[in-house]
């Protein structure tokens, strides 16, 4: 969080053009003390509610034409605001940009920091081409045109315990017509997981939310894939984790083709704890779709 609210606070742009505002979600750690020691910051406080919550609250609370999303385990450069400005002042047909994901620190081949940012980042790295407009992007580093929000009446969802109310939000966004573009200039530095717990936690969690998410939203790319059948869901998992492993090698085979490769047995680990999420997300999402009916 102070390395993130410092580089914020130290950017192209005067400050004057910009504010920073903090939502604590019921943090339990040092994020309060910490946002304190900055005066320039404003601070809004909830209960505990998940991300898609906290960022509606944010958004109501910012007077600016542009809103940018970030979460707390970044350090920015000083053109970050700048460079989301630029581009959307020269193209106002996009409603909203994503940028790119690098690591804070570069780490060796095998360790789980470097499997870690290889997994989570594929599709947000500064040398990716995209040759069609982006279905979904990150929200750890996003910037939307505040009437997206206001007048369109987009919000994120509430509701989710981990991660996937990105996914929606752009998907919303893609629904109702507005454009969402990659800037890969616009970098952000990310602290990836550093064991093998962390890791597989985390891509459990991204399986677990999936049958919620593109197993729900039909028109989303690889859908098909998340059937909420226990038999069919079962028989797809092998097709998922290969498939998702070649994407995320093929994202990375022209910036870092020796890294992920040497990389893909654990990446693979990865799809296994992903697969896992996926079995027990449609069993919960099975589960709540019941109780729905019965309701």
């Amino acid at each position: 969080m102070a390395k993130l609210l410092s580089g914020l606070l130290d950017q192209t742009l005067e400050p004057s053009q910009y504010e920073i505002i903090v939502v604590d979600d019921g943090s339990n750690d040092d994020s309060l003390k910490i946002v304190q020691t900055f005066d320039a910051v404003k601070l809004i406080q909830q209960d505990h509610s998940g991300p898609g919550a906290a960022r509606n609250r944010g958004m109501a609370a910012a007077t600016g034409g542009l809103v940018l999303f970030l979460d707390s385990d970044l350090k920015v450069p000083r053109d970050l605001l700048q460079i989301h400005l630029h581009f959307h002042q020269n193209h106002p047909e996009i409603s909203a940009t994503g940028g790119s994901v690098l690591p804070m620190v570069n780490r060796p081949v095998f360790s789980w920091e470097l499997v870690d940012h290889l997994s989570s980042w594929f599709n947000a790295h500064p040398d990716i081409q995209y040759r069609s407009p982006p279905q979904y992007l990150p929200s750890l580093n996003f910037c939307i045109k505040r009437w997206v929000m206001v007048d369109r009446q987009v919000s994120w969802r509430t509701g989710f315990a981990y991660t996937g109310e990105d996914v929606e939000f752009c998907y919303e966004m893609m629904c109702t017509g507005l454009q969402i573009a990659f800037v890969p200039a616009a970098v952000v530095y990310h602290q990836d997981r550093q064991t093998m717990s962390d890791y597989m936690t985390h891509m459990y969690r991204w399986g677990h939310h999936a049958p919620f998410v593109r197993g729900r939203l039909k028109g989303l790319q690889y859908s098909f894939l998340y059937s909420r059948n226990m038999l069919l869901c079962c028989l797809l998992l092998p097709v998922i984790m290969l498939g998702y492993t070649l994407r995320i090698w093929l994202g990375w085979f022209q910036s870092r083709p020796l890294q992920v490769t040497l990389c893909v047995p654990q990446i693979l680990l990865g799809r296994l704890a992903y697969a896992a999420g996926i079995v027990m997300g449609t069993i919960d999402a099975n589960h709540e779709a019941d109780q729905d009916q019965s309701q």
